[in-house]
């Protein structure tokens, strides 16, 4: 027989899914602000801030925002950094979270941990010896110096999260692939890599994501406005045209459009991602 619901229940389950509708609003409602008021009429923004009509609808913000902020340039910077930001993160999270878990002694032990507390360290505290040290290797302005510093914010959180998936694989596979010849490389290609693919997605959302959406490294590193990213250019472009909010609008559309559509790609890799860590932890 199946037990029917008490009404205490019930109505706990209603008012828990009524506090999730209004969180969920509270998000989307700064997204909307945006969006409606990028494809509205300038004299309509302030009067209709809230609702798009087919009469004050257009295209012509974004077209001139496209224009004046140089989107193409500042996108080409934006891609680069987070591709190389998160392939590096990969290899080296991925082999370091590998080499903790495959190995198995006190002193990898160790360095996990010391890679956990490295975890809390802002890279605030860092600020200015990170700045002289980009100057003496020549690599302000350029991409690689900005995803080296991601890198070396980001690593210890993604050997976190690597170690952890990895040491819910069971120690049968590394055994058999021993037997069958495989040595440690080959075992990390062979039998981890095609097992990392979630944990993989996840990291990319969540590292690639915090490297786009970033204005301080490339504030305390980049100098050339051919190098500006486009959080960086959205930031001088807003501040250039203070009450031109019809061109900050849609800027801010522009510069939401790649990291929407990369989240809408591979979200279900990470929704499998979390709940696959939910599920061993």
């Amino acid at each position: 027989m199946s037990r029917k619901k008490s009404p205490g229940r019930k109505n706990r389950k209603i008012f828990l899914n009524i506090i999730i509708m209004a969180v969920m609003l509270l998000y989307l409602l700064p997204l909307w602000y945006v969006i409606n008021n990028a494809f509205k009429v300038r004299r309509f923004i302030s009067l209709q801030p809230f609702y798009l009509t087919p009469a004050t609808f257009t295209f012509d913000n974004i077209i001139e925002a496209f224009t004046r902020m140089e989107y193409m340039s500042s996108l080409k910077n934006s891609v680069i950094v987070v591709v190389l930001t998160c392939c590096i993160l990969v290899i080296l999270g991925s082999l370091a979270g590998f080499g903790i878990t495959y190995a198995k002694n006190k002193t990898l032990d160790g360095v996990y941990l010391v890679y956990i507390a490295l975890i809390s360290l802002p890279l605030q505290i860092a600020m200015v010896p990170l700045i002289v040290l980009m100057r003496n290797l020549g690599l302000t302005d350029t991409h690689i110096g900005m995803a080296l510093i991601y890198n070396a914010v980001y690593l210890p959180f993604v050997v976190f999260l690597y170690t952890g998936f990895m040491r819910g694989i069971p120690r049968d596979l590394i055994e058999a692939a021993k037997i069958d010849g495989c040595n440690p490389l080959g075992i990390y290609i062979r039998v981890f890599m095609p097992l990392l693919t979630t944990i993989t997605g996840v990291v990319i959302i969540l590292r690639g994501v915090s490297t786009w959406n970033d204005l301080f490294v490339p504030l305390i590193v980049v100098n050339r406005s051919s190098m500006y990213t486009l959080p960086m250019k959205l930031y001088f472009f807003a501040t250039s045209r203070q009450g031109q909010w019809h061109m900050v609008f849609g800027a801010t559309f522009l510069c939401m459009i790649p990291i929407i559509v990369l989240f809408l790609a591979m979200q279900r890799t990470f929704i499998k991602g979390i709940m696959s860590g939910s599920i061993k932890g």
